[in-house]
């Protein structure tokens, strides 16, 4: 699908999109993020000229092609625009940004050929890595009867023998998707652990923390300053150390707190403690073509 859509560009609109996916990929390397959607927003009007003009062509592969390659284009601007809220440590809004990435990929991924796919392979490892340095672990998948839905592309139901669409499918530039009218019931909250939308997270009512112990092991990795293209993976070992805060002493001494009880049945008790250490390994840069 890009390699078909990049093919025409003696068509002006597309030497424009291309022209200006190229500037916010020169962007990015640079760790330049602000106005993410800068580029894209001088051209989102080309990508709907170029369905017409695919249209008036009769060549449907055209008009398809233009909603992967608009939705390639948003996944940099979705991608320049998580890198700006870790540059700014707001970790909080940066996990609904870096699973927009996750859905481009998904999106573009679907319909391209593996070498087709450039750097996405690379980015959507990357991506993996640090998702993995946030604290959520566990989400909620909601399970629902729906009653009423329609194709949105005929208005049909999908369901019967007179819709032609294929959900997922792309006809003439449009994806067809299943739209929820009516819910009949809401059966379950799930908990799982890999489910396909992972917005829906878990926070515990009472967790008083400050945003960066919630996300401290991301905001460690980020005192770092490795370059957000950096490709990298975490080994994580568990250690066992000894406090400094407490004095030690023979295990039947009185204890060095001055409680009178022996050492072992005191702070002895406390005096080591499981540590927690991540080893970083460096990959290499991932390389925006």
């Amino acid at each position: 699908m890009i390699n078909y859509f990049l093919s025409h560009k003696e068509i002006f609109e597309i030497s424009n999109v291309c022209a200006q996916l190229k500037k916010l990929k020169m962007r990015i390397n640079a760790g330049d993020y602000d106005d993410s959607c800068k580029e894209y927003n001088k051209c989102k009007d080309s990508f709907d000229k170029i369905k017409r003009i695919a249209i008036e062509l009769n060549d449907e592969r055209l008009a398809n092609s233009q909603i992967v390659f608009r939705n390639y284009f948003l996944l940099f601007c979705h991608l320049s625009s998580y890198f700006s809220l870790l540059q700014k440590r707001n970790y909080k809004v940066s996990w609904s940004a870096l699973q927009d990435c996750f859905d481009d990929l998904r999106f573009v991924g679907k319909y391209l050929e593996i070498e087709e796919r450039k750097e996405m392979p690379d980015i959507y490892k990357l991506l993996e890595a640090y998702e993995a340095l946030y604290p959520y672990k566990v989400f909620f998948s909601s399970e629902y009867i729906i009653s009423k839905s329609h194709c949105s592309i005929c208005g049909k139901s999908m369901q019967s023998l007179s819709c032609p669409h294929i959900k997922g499918n792309l006809y003439w530039g449009d994806i067809a998707l299943d739209i929820v009218d009516e819910i009949e019931e809401f059966q379950a909250a799930c908990l799982v652990e890999h489910p396909e939308d992972k917005r829906c997270i878990i926070e515990l009512s009472d967790d008083n923390r400050s945003e960066s112990d919630q996300f401290a092991k991301l905001g460690q990795f980020l005192e770092l300053k490795q370059p957000f293209l950096q490709q990298f993976s975490i080994t994580t070992v568990m250690e066992t150390r000894q406090r400094t805060d407490i004095v030690k002493v023979g295990r039947n001494d009185p204890c060095s707190c001055g409680s009178g009880i022996k050492f072992k049945k005191c702070c002895g008790k406390n005096l080591y403690y499981q540590h927690e250490r991540n080893i970083i390994h460096l990959g290499k840069k991932v390389q925006l073509v």
